[in-house]
């Protein structure tokens, strides 16, 4: 009891950590910043669960389930992620966010280098770093002690309080819709996550859904008010738009709830 408690603390305060005000200066310029948030979260959340749980074991009957049953949820987040993003295709068709370049640097040659690499380790990261460390080691180790719904929501408070960094950079809060529509983002894919990885995705599923969203919205595209500067953004200030973002999020949440519900007693 005392190591998964432990573990779920530390990794609160590691990502409340980093929004405190002036807490990312310390890193120095804007692109280590973002570098430390993208790749030294998922690393330093890898490194805790390894010290506190090096060798994962699974609860009774929530190991990760059969090749079809991993394969039809993994189809079913493949239709959750076009849901969730679905708001980009909406806003692009009714003007409600313009669409910019992002990182300069990231041109027609450079861009596909840059997912060659990318994408692999955000989704080596989403699996071993992400997934690992919240559902492997703290869901897996509250579940031991107390009923799901207790080690569903740890590990959710534990993935959000990470997720604060990019969303409050330093404690700023750079545009009240986009951060309210933010966390309804981010507490909708935590949920998710949760489903899948219990509902017998185990970590591959789980970690890999992860890793898509990783990708991204850290290297391909993001809002202007994130700390994350992709090849590209999107631009809005419409309350209207952040309402369709957080729409589309629990629309992917709906959908991997549909998903998990069938085949329950797998």
């Amino acid at each position: 009891m005392i190591r998964p408690a432990l573990l779920t603390l530390l990794l609160v305060l590691l990502g409340l950590s980093l929004t405190l005000p002036g807490s990312l200066e310390r890193l120095g310029d804007t692109d280590l910043q973002r570098n430390a948030i993208l790749w030294g979260i998922p690393v330093a959340a890898l490194l805790l669960s390894l010290v506190f749980h090096p060798r994962l074991s699974w609860p009774e009957r929530e190991e990760a389930g059969p090749l079809g049953r991993r394969l039809s949820l993994l189809a079913g987040c493949a239709v959750a992620f076009l849901a969730d993003q679905s708001f980009l295709g909406v806003a692009r068709l009714t003007d409600l966010a313009t669409f910019t370049f992002g990182a300069q640097e990231l041109d027609q040659t450079e861009l596909p280098l840059t997912v060659a690499w990318t994408l692999p380790l955000c989704l080596v990261l989403g699996i071993w770093g992400w997934e690992r460390a919240l559902r492997g080691a703290v869901y897996t180790g509250w579940r031991r002690w107390f009923p799901r719904a207790v080690a569903i929501t740890a590990s959710v408070i534990a993935g959000t309080a990470l997720s604060l960094p990019a969303i409050l950079p330093g404690g700023e809060v750079r545009d009240t819709a986009f951060v309210a529509a933010s966390l309804v983002t981010v507490l909708c894919r935590e949920l998710s996550l949760a489903l899948v990885f219990t509902r017998g995705g185990g970590l591959l599923v789980a970690g890999l859904y992860r890793g898509v969203f990783v990708f991204t919205e850290g290297v391909l595209i993001n809002d202007w008010y994130s700390l994350h500067f992709p090849a590209f953004n999107y631009v809005a200030g419409e309350e209207t738009f952040y309402a369709l973002r957080a729409g589309t999020a629990l629309l992917a949440l709906g959908v991997i709830v549909l998903v998990t519900r069938r085949g329950r007693g797998m």
